[in-house]
């Protein structure tokens, strides 16, 4: 079975257990956020080589000299196993030693402007603590639209325009993308927005690229799909965009 294949079967089985989850759960919206933090740990722990673990709990880092050295509490921690990986550990409970980190996710049953700007907070304490890989996946609905008004809201001057910032974008650079999401999913919208180097023929830029579902029977199971592989391949240091699977039409510049 290749690499593609394998993340595809554990689309396909998260699909069908999480239908089934929101059948049971009709009634009970914030089990369904649940069953799908549990599925989605158990695809992860199913691709991911033995030498890596999947739990949910906090990142800590020692080596950082100041009382604030522990990051809020992330839904998905994806981890190296070793003897100095689990700093303390109770329960359901895990505080994860940062050097092991190789990846944290953050699973969102919607997301709004401020719990998208709470979520870009928390990506920025996990960068000083010094972990890199950091994606967010929704179930819900997210379009493109909302996704960039809010990321330039984002360490916004007080009292500047809005409307301005977010119509100008050279207004607004970062020089360290490294608290970025990675990746960010939208499973009910069928959107998987992609931080990228771009390139036209005046400059390079970074920013999102939309990807294009091209099954159009199953476009849930093949968005899941690209976005487990998007992630496996950033933890193994292997991804490279193929252009001819992205589109830029539905995406948005940073700088």
């Amino acid at each position: 079975m290749t690499q593609e294949e394998r993340y595809r079967q554990q689309a396909v089985f998260f699909i069908k257990e999480l239908n089934k989850a929101r059948m049971l759960f009709a009634n009970h919206k914030p089990s369904i956020g649940y069953v799908g933090e549990e599925l989605l740990r158990l695809a992860l722990r199913d691709l991911l080589p033995k030498e890596y673990d999947v739990c949910q709990g906090f990142v800590l880092n020692n080596e950082i000299k100041q009382k604030d050295n522990i990051s809020r509490q992330c839904d998905i921690i994806v981890f190296r196993k070793g003897k100095q990986s689990i700093a303390y550990s109770i329960g359901e409970l895990n505080v994860i030693n940062a050097h092991s980190v190789v990846a944290v996710i953050e699973v969102k049953s919607s997301l709004n402007r401020d719990s998208f700007l709470t979520t870009l907070e928390a990506f920025e304490k996990l960068q000083e603590l010094r972990v890199i890989q950091k994606f967010v996946f929704v179930f819900g609905k997210l379009s493109r639209k909302s996704l960039r008004r809010w990321f330039f809201q984002y360490r916004c001057p007080p009292n500047f325009n809005e409307e301005f910032l977010v119509m100008d974008n050279e207004l607004y650079d970062w020089s360290d993308i490294e608290w970025i999401p990675k990746s960010i999913l939208s499973l009910e919208s069928h959107n998987l927005f992609v931080l990228d180097h771009l390139q036209d023929d005046n400059r390079d830029y970074i920013g999102y690229v939309s990807h294009v579902i091209k099954d159009k029977t199953d476009k849930e199971i093949s968005c899941l799909q690209r976005f487990l592989a998007n992630v496996m391949d950033l933890i193994n240091d292997t991804f490279e965009i193929d252009q001819n699977d992205y589109s830029i039409k539905d995406g948005f510049l940073l700088y």
